[in-house]
């Protein structure tokens, strides 16, 4: 789409309160052509790899006895006498005149200016796993179920490389309201709902009993992700996903007290707070019924960090979503610009994705490029890494003041 006069509206977050965000009117459309988001930058270096095998030393070359001093002053005679013989070379047409390099009004924005630009907007988790994420392996979900699950384009897990344990901690991701009170939630009724105790039926239908003390997370061999697919129990969701959330911004029914988007929301985007069964028996009784009692349990959080578009087509597939709408970015930050989310929910077209000039200023500081699930995609594949991750936070060890107490048939 060509530049133009047409202004559109855009948000940006307020100055002094961010999480207050302000509508604007002076947002113009820019040529996608001539204004980019670049992805031209050297990737980072690979993280976790093996250092480089060092190059063997040459062996030092033989010492070469001198040549006779009348040797040397006959060979410099013959070469000056080939030189003299040697016809002129002919005369090269001259060069046509090099065409004007015209150059670009701006700097490029690159895909991977992203994290420096949400470090000045005080995101520095969303930094940290942004760069994480650039720096692995190529490792990327291409189904639903591998986005949930943590499965690669070549149908396999994760690696462990690609799978982070140390980066989140519980007490900064509940310093957050929202996520505390979810938090309240699962202890308080999510672990006592009926789907928990289907679960832990399901879960000990395939152990064996034992009528000794048995801890969960010494039987995974301390390892979190095994420990989260043998003993995770229940779970709670934090934040929807960015559409819908913005959706609701857009409706003026933002979250409580105006939020929208902030730092943990930027690194984790929707995540879910895990129960996992800790010290439990689980023993026989009389009748061959089935006893389980949880006197302890964990919680953590459990994020996978992907790319993927998940299917969400409209109209039973009459209409297909597009690719994902993830802000209009540059090196001071990100605005919000609400035509771009819904081009990207409702068309898979790339003219809609234009970059924006705020009050029609062509400068670094005032043009934002859309970014988009697809963007991140593309450089995965055009510079052979970056990695999707399955992120957890350390655990929180719960000790029940009454144990959760199931029964069960075999």
């Amino acid at each position: 789409m060509a530049g133009n006069n047409e202004q559109l509206p855009y948000y940006t977050p307020g100055l002094l309160l961010p999480w207050k965000w302000k509508r604007n009117e002076s947002c113009t459309p820019l040529n996608i052509e001539e204004f980019a988001l670049a992805s031209d930058k050297l990737a980072l270096p690979l993280r976790d790899q093996p250092p480089p095998t060092p190059v063997p030393e040459r062996p030092p070359e033989p010492k070469r006895s001198p040549k006779d001093p009348w040797v040397n002053l006959i060979e410099l005679g013959l070469d000056f006498r080939d030189w003299l013989n040697t016809p002129s070379p002919p005369k090269p047409p001259p060069a046509a005149a090099a065409p004007a390099v015209k150059k670009p009004r701006v700097k490029p924005f690159d895909l991977q200016d992203i994290p420096d630009a949400m470090e000045r907007i005080g995101w520095p988790m969303s930094a940290k796993v942004m760069r994480k994420w650039f720096a692995g392996e190529l490792n990327y979900a291409n189904t639903d179920d591998g986005a949930r699950f943590g499965i690669n384009q070549n149908g396999k897990p994760f690696p462990p490389s690609m799978i982070d344990t140390n980066m989140f901690k519980l007490d900064w991701i509940l310093g957050f309201p929202r996520a505390k009170e979810k938090y309240d939630e699962l202890i308080d009724v999510e672990i006592h709902s009926n789907a928990a105790r289907r679960e832990i039926i399901r879960m000990f239908g395939r152990h064996n009993p034992s009528p000794y003390y048995r801890d969960g997370w010494k039987l995974s061999e301390r390892n979190m992700h095994q420990y989260h697919k043998e003993f995770q129990f229940q779970l709670t969701k934090v934040d929807s996903g960015f559409s819908d959330k913005l959706f609701m911004f857009l409706r003026g029914a933002a979250a409580p007290n105006g939020l929208f988007m902030d730092d943990l929301y930027g690194s984790l985007g929707a995540f879910t707070l895990n129960a996992a069964i800790g010290g439990h028996y689980f023993y026989g009784r009389q009748g061959g019924r089935m006893r389980v009692e949880v006197h302890d349990i964990a919680i953590y959080m459990r994020d996978v960090f992907t790319f993927h578009d998940r299917n969400n087509s409209y109209l039973h597939g009459a209409i297909k979503s597009g690719s994902q709408y993830l802000g209009h970015w540059n090196k001071k930050g990100f605005i919000i610009v609400p035509g771009a989310t819904l081009a990207g929910e409702m068309t898979t077209w790339d003219w809609p994705m234009f970059p924006v000039a705020r009050d029609g200023m062509i400068s670094d500081g005032n043009i934002y490029y859309p970014v988009r699930n697809k963007d991140y995609r593309q450089w995965q594949l055009k510079h052979g890494q970056g990695g999707d991750l399955v992120l957890y936070s350390d655990k929180r060890l719960l000790r029940l003041k009454v144990p959760l107490i199931v029964e069960f048939d075999l």
